[in-house]
C-alpha cells in the first residue's frame, strides 16, 4: 500500500497538473462548465489510455532498444530535469489562441504532450521497472497511474472556479513549485541510475 501512495504522489507529479490547467483555461476561453467538463474528461483517459499503453510496453521497449533500466534512469532523468528547469523558469511552451471548439484539444496538446510528455513517460517506464510481472504488481501500478490521473481530472474540472479565484500570476507560481518538485524527482532518478551503473 506505500508503494501505492508513493507511486501515485509521483505520477500525480509528473503529469503536470498545474501547467495543464494553465492551458486547459487558455484553449477553453469562455466556453461553458459542460464543454469544460466533457474536455476534462477526454484528456483524463486519453491520459490514462497513454500511460497504461507505456507502463506495459516499457519491458518490450527496453529489450528492443537494448538499454536497462539504469540507463534508462539517467537518460529520462536528464529529459525530466530539463523540463523541470524550464517549468521553473517560466519557459514552458505556451499555447496562443483563442477558444477551440474542437474536442480533439484534449488528446493533443492537453494529454499530449503535456500532461504525457516525455518527462512522464520516462518516469512511468521506471515505475514499470521497479514493478514485477505479477498481476498483483501490474495492478498496483495501474491503479497508482489511475489516481494521478484523477488528482488531474478533478484540478480540470475546478478549473472555472480556479480561474475566478486565482490569476496567471499565481498560476505561474503553482507551475514553478510543481518544477521543483519534477527536478527532486529528476535528480533522485539520475542519482540511482548513476549509482547501480558504477
Amino acid at each position: 500500500m506505500e508503494t501505492f501512495w508513493k507511486d501515485a504522489f509521483k505520477i500525480a507529479v509528473l503529469l503536470n497538473p498545474g501547467a495543464v490547467l494553465a492551458a486547459f483555461l487558455a484553449l477553453t476561453g469562455n466556453r461553458g462548465a459542460a464543454f469544460r467538463r466533457r474536455i476534462a474528461a477526454l484528456t483524463a483517459l486519453t491520459t490514462l489510455a497513454a500511460g497504461c499503453v507505456v507502463l506495459f510496453s516499457g519491458t518490450m521497449i527496453f529489450s528492443l532498444l537494448d538499454i536497462n533500466l539504469n540507463q534508462f534512469r539517467v537518460g529520462g532523468g536528464i529529459i525530466l530535469m530539463i523540463c523541470a528547469i524550464m517549468m521553473v523558469w517560466g519557459r514552458e511552451d505556451r499555447i496562443s489562441g483563442g477558444p477551440v471548439p474542437d474536442s480533439s484539444i484534449s488528446v493533443v496538446p492537453l494529454a499530449i504532450p503535456m500532461a504525457m510528455g516525455p518527462g512522464t513517460t520516462a518516469g512511468l517506464i521506471v515505475i514499470a521497472g521497479e514493478h514485477g510481472s505479477s498481476g498483483w504488481e501490474c495492478g498496483t501500478a495501474v491503479s497508482a497511474l489511475a489516481a494521478g490521473v484523477l488528482v488531474l481530472f478533478a484540478v480540470l474540472t475546478t478549473g472555472a472556479l480556479s480561474e475566478r479565484w486565482f490569476n496567471r500570476t499565481i498560476l505561474s507560481v503553482i507551475t514553478r513549485l510543481t518544477g521543483l518538485f519534477l527536478s527532486a524527482i529528476a535528480a533522485k532518478m539520475i542519482l540511482i541510475g548513476v549509482g547501480n551503473s558504477l
